[in-house]
């Protein structure tokens, strides 16, 4: 019974703010990187999903993602000696379509096809490794700050009210 009166709607609420919040400027955080990723058919940036969850013991705040952007997030180091570790060439040849990556000519003026232009960006990720560029990190910092006052006063406000019908206040 005593459950049922304790609903945490308030900090449910500020909850959703947050994930809502944080997604919204991820997204952007993504663009200004030139992260207008693909994998398949799906944009990171149009895939992202949030989920918040309050059951009375435990309150989070989620986004749910494509396992690529973690890519995005640390970069990958060069492959040194591990001749079976090459980025995912089909991942790579949608991303020459979709963004689209403009060939230059080589010395002899040739212009590589999207085939050729695919195997030299998947050659030089393997050799060199790709730089991430902490855009999730950037985001986390710049908007939980905002949220934590926030969400003990959401929680307070929860549980006073609980305290006020459980107590006839």
């Amino acid at each position: 019974m005593a459950e049922e009166l304790l609903t945490f709607e308030n900090t449910e609420a500020v909850l959703q703010q947050l994930a809502d919040e944080f997604m919204l400027k991820y997204k952007k955080q993504l663009v200004r990187d030139g992260h207008f990723t693909y994998f398949g058919r799906d944009r990171l940036v149009d895939t992202m999903t949030t989920k918040v969850t309050v059951d009375g013991h435990s309150f989070t705040a989620s986004i749910n993602l494509n396992k690529y952007w973690e890519y995005l997030e640390e970069g990958t180091g060069p492959a040194r000696g591990r001749a079976k570790y090459w980025p995912r060439r089909d991942a790579i040849a949608n991303w020459v379509t979709i963004k689209p990556v403009i060939p230059r000519p080589d010395g002899n003026g040739r212009i590589p096809t999207p085939k050729q232009l695919t195997f030299l960006i998947s050659r030089k990720i393997h050799d060199e490794g790709i730089k991430g560029t902490h855009g999730f990190s950037k985001t986390r910092d710049e908007v939980l700050p905002q949220y934590y006052q926030r969400i003990t006063d959401a929680l307070t406000k929860d549980i006073s009210q609980y305290l006020a019908i459980f107590f006839h206040l």
